[in-house]
């Protein structure tokens, strides 16, 4: 019996590790993301230097969130890359459910640990900044930032739009 969970957890694991090469290799001039999608965005206002965070449907409580760690790429905030007609493309694996606080990068990847989810709750800026989102396929299926605004300036063919929430004014 124990050689049988032995080899499950061993046939596991090997299943479930990722060549770092793969993920190195990606997309010559574009930042290097472990997020394999390609989500591109537009928001109602320029948030790119404000960090993310994922809350519920509800948009009441903060389900995701960045370490401090997670924001800098070889040395530098893995800010989102401009696209052309305001779109942005996505470097930190941003869902429909997208917040953005007001920490910056710099100043979030300085702290020395995260904060509180009520701290976190309080400095959240906007929460419907989304105005479009769309999953263009495999991150390492474009080469270069004029694939991706040659893809923007075509309708986004093969793309799927998301679904998103937009705020709600009622009187």
């Amino acid at each position: 019996m124990k050689k049988i969970i032995g080899t499950l957890i061993v046939t596991a694991l090997l299943f479930s590790c990722k060549s770092g090469k793969n993920i190195s290799e990606k997309n010559n001039n574009m930042p290097v993301s472990a997020v394999e999608q390609t989500i591109i965005y537009k928001t109602t206002r320029d948030f790119s230097q404000l960090v993310p965070v994922t809350m519920n449907e509800e948009r009441t409580k903060i389900v995701s969130y960045p370490a401090p760690t997670d924001l800098i790429y070889n040395g530098k905030p893995a800010l989102p890359v401009q696209l052309s007609n305001g779109y942005w493309l996505d470097n930190r694996g941003i869902g429909t459910n997208v917040v953005f606080t007001s920490y910056t990068y710099e100043e979030y990847a300085a702290l020395s640990e995260v904060p509180s989810m009520e701290v976190l709750l309080s400095k959240i800026v906007e929460k419907y900044p989304l105005a479009e989102m769309y999953f263009c396929g495999r991150r390492d299926s474009y080469k270069n930032i004029d694939e991706l605004n040659n893809l923007i300036n075509n309708g986004f063919p093969n793309c799927q739009k998301a679904q998103i929430k937009v705020m709600q004014i009622t009187l």
